[in-house]
């Protein structure tokens, strides 16, 4: 910012001109994060909690019986939240680094890669620490939303209920993203016994009733309580910790090798457009196991009889079957989604920074 900006916003003007800068910026971001990754966050979930034989053949799948819904199932409350949570994060980072900066100004303040990567890095941290406990109910709900078509399957078989489903056929030895067993799908009976209520008819045999992300909350609460929403809570918080991190770290270390050693410099579209989509996958690979992990204890938050009786239990389970390969099963999905989201995330978050940024200023 210009001398000329700096005595047209004095504080606290200035530091609130700031917030609203961010806000902005980081909604629009998140926008259009949530709208174009969304599809990929919902295959890359069922990969991990369900058995398909490929990428293709869970898409094929999942628009066969639930048609194009079926990928954004649960969209609504990210696409609010989300926006909301994602300004939140990037306030907290930007605040972390001017109190770092402020406090070792010997350290954190110079015009190097290391300086740089630290203060990021450290930022990032407290910055995903700070969103974990606003965004652990939302992403609840979303796995619950996201798997609503294939836990409604298996909870039929489990109570003896009759489901009509278009091709649903007997299976053996099936296995989840992470080479865990889990029940067959259920066979499509000869004739409907008129005793008992479908959720699907013969001739719509694809359609089932769906409820809404609200509905689930509730009935989450009243069989676990308020503290249910938290289900995987401490997994939660060490993936968002670290992921964020190495999120924020890279981006700006990235940024700054990018931009020729100008940490003051906000780089060139390309710059940012690389530098989010290299920090995308950086985040990805470091946090995709943990992320396995909880997806699997939350997908069971709901079942009377919850396969693992916790993270250790199940991180155990995992690597006994398949090894650490066995964490990484299902990462494909994420890292084609990882690079072109993330990079569209800064490039469109930097863009509209500098946008209202030139806006307020114009005579």
């Amino acid at each position: 910012m210009s001398q000329t900006e700096r005595k047209a916003h004095v504080l606290p003007v200035h530091s609130l001109y700031n917030e609203i800068l961010t806000i902005i910026a980081a909604s629009s971001a998140a926008v259009v994060g949530v709208i174009s990754g969304y599809p990929f966050d919902s295959v890359k979930t069922r990969l991990q909690t369900q058995h398909y034989d490929s990428i293709n053949a869970c898409i094929k799948k999942t628009y066969k019986e639930e048609g194009v819904r079926g990928f954004f199932r649960g969209v609504i409350p990210p696409l609010v939240t989300v926006s909301i949570i994602k300004s939140i994060s990037f306030s907290v980072y930007e605040k972390s680094k001017t109190y770092y900066k402020r406090v070792y100004p010997n350290i954190f303040d110079k015009n190097t890669m290391l300086s740089t990567m630290v203060i990021s890095t450290f930022a990032g941290a407290v910055s995903g620490a700070f969103i974990a406990t606003l965004s652990c109910p939302f992403e609840l709900v979303k796995v619950q939303k996201q798997l609503e078509f294939l836990l409604l399957q298996t909870s039929s078989i489990s109570t003896g209920a009759t489901v009509y489903m278009r091709d649903l056929k007997p299976t053996t030895n099936r296995t989840v993203g992470a080479g865990l067993p889990v029940a067959p799908i259920a066979t499509p009976p000869v004739a409907k016994p008129p005793s008992i209520q479908t959720t699907c008819t013969p001739k719509k045999r694809n359609m089932y009733t769906s409820t809404s992300s609200w509905h689930s909350a509730k009935d989450i609460i009243k069989k676990k309580g308020i503290t249910g929403l938290y289900s995987g809570f401490s997994l939660h918080l060490v993936r968002d910790t670290i992921g964020t991190a190495v999120y924020f770290g890279g981006y700006e270390t990235t940024k700054y090798v990018l931009s020729g050693g100008d940490k003051s410099s906000t780089g060139s579209p390309l710059t940012q457009f690389l530098a989010g989509g290299i920090c995308g996958i950086m985040c990805w690979i470091v946090v995709f196991p943990l992320d396995l992990v909880k997806t699997l204890i939350q997908k069971e938050i709901l079942q009377p009889n919850p396969t693992y009786k916790n993270a250790k239990h199940c991180m155990q389970d995992i690597y006994a079957r398949n090894g650490i390969a066995g964490f990484y099963r299902g990462i494909t999905v994420t890292l084609i989604r990882a690079f072109p989201i993330h990079s569209l995330n800064f490039l469109v978050y930097e863009q509209t920074l500098l946008l209202v940024r030139h806006l307020s200023h114009r005579d």
